[in-house]
């Protein structure tokens, strides 16, 4: 079963953690998709068509942006990148101080272990260990399944979040049948910064590191909001007719085609999975470029398709007066993908229904609990996303 995923806005090989992102999502997409749906780890082909050399250019390097070459952080950028995580963490639990074990108490244990694997993942050595968190995270959903609400995360008064993690790794540890990447899980090793980001999660911020944090957001911000539309613009501009499709067309086109041909018997299906601006390019791709193309599963996530239809921007023609009733009228079912599912965080200012617009799709919300700056690319950083998602193509 091929699966492709197609990038969205934002991407770029020179960009500093550009590969380690790549890498995390095929080891998730792997580990934590692939084979809990039952698919041959070994056999499935997962491939990531790159456009974004033929994304936005900037004249003068975003010399545009306010305050650029001049804001100064107080923290290191990495630990000032992880630092935003936990502050949108705690914004969205409510409060400046988040214990795992409140946690479990309130929302329950499953959110609590999710929250310890997605703080992992967006670690500073994260990048060096994604086998070991994938393979933790698949871990810890079989101890949930037998301990749903073990006694030591329920305690009052509750314990410290590293020592939670602590009860945590001995659970899994027991566990029968260990998978072979975690038989070494010194936690001086690579889960020391786990702890140590979770334990600053369990205490309040300071005023100085809050105004660090502050700052790289607005930063973070303008950046992102400024590639995005920048993306978006060269993509209409350069989007190619059918019989002359621009390039960003061309690679993505040509990476559906060999994933296509790459079916065999008893393996024949095709996912394709669509962030952002990508969802919108396989879109087009499915109903203009390439109308032929079969899909199985297509997934667009943090996505404008609806968007783009709203405002007429894929360059066809709707039926007459379409739609005369648009509490009612829905475009027709594409006949050429089996199953579409729209995933949307309400958080990310950059995604959009089409339910309301698609005959032939769902939509699904998923609270990355990401705030602005991080939920657009917050999905997939996240092993829990991956578990929720192939719960529904399971489906």
């Amino acid at each position: 079963m091929p699966i492709v995923f197609v990038h969205g806005v934002n991407n770029r090989k020179e960009d500093a953690g550009f590969l380690d992102d790549q890498a995390r999502k095929q080891e998730y997409l792997k580990t934590l998709l692939a084979g809990p749906l039952g698919l041959d780890v070994e056999k499935t082909a997962i491939s990531f068509p790159y456009w974004g050399g033929d994304g936005v250019k900037f004249l003068w390097n975003q010399a545009s942006l306010p305050g650029g070459g001049v804001e100064a952080l107080a923290l290191g950028q990495a630990n000032a990148e992880i630092d935003l995580r936990l502050q949108e963490a705690r914004e969205q639990a409510g409060t400046d101080i988040v214990n795992l074990g409140d946690l479990s108490r309130a929302k329950g244990f499953a959110d609590a272990v999710d929250l310890v694997w997605d703080t992992a993942s967006a670690t500073s050595n994260a990048s060096q260990n994604v086998e070991r968190i994938a393979a933790a995270y698949e871990a810890s959903q079989r101890y949930l399944q037998s301990n749903p609400a073990p006694a030591w995360a329920m305690k009052t008064p509750p314990l410290s979040n590293a020592e939670f993690v602590d009860e945590l790794m001995k659970g899994i540890e027991a566990l029968p049948d260990g998978d072979p990447k975690l038989e070494t899980l010194s936690l001086s090793g690579w889960l020391q910064s786990t702890r140590e980001a979770l334990a600053r999660l369990g205490s309040a911020p300071s005023d100085a590191m809050t105004a660090a944090t502050l700052s790289l957001a607005r930063r973070s911000m303008h950046t992102k909001a400024s590639r995005f539309l920048g993306d978006v613009f060269v993509y209409l501009k350069n989007r190619g007719t059918a019989a002359a499709p621009g390039s960003i067309v061309n690679e993505v086109l040509g990476a559906l085609r060999t994933a296509e041909a790459a079916k065999k018997a008893g393996d024949d299906k095709l996912i394709i999975i669509g962030h952002s601006l990508g969802g919108v390019i396989v879109y087009d791709i499915l109903t203009y470029f390439a109308p032929e193309l079969k899909v199985d599963r297509l997934v667009t996530v943090g996505s404008q398709v609806g968007l783009f239809e709203e405002m007429s921007l894929f360059g066809r023609v709707l039926p007459a007066g379409m739609p005369t009733d648009p509490k009612k009228d829905r475009i027709s079912r594409n006949p050429s993908v089996a199953v579409w599912l729209n995933v949307f965080d309400t958080n990310d200012v950059f995604s959009f229904c089409a339910e309301a617009i698609y005959q032939g799709v769902k939509d699904l919300q998923y609270d990355t609990g990401y705030g602005m700056i991080d939920a657009h690319g917050g999905y997939f950083a996240r092993p829990s996303f991956y578990k929720r998602l192939r719960i529904r193509l399971a489906q």
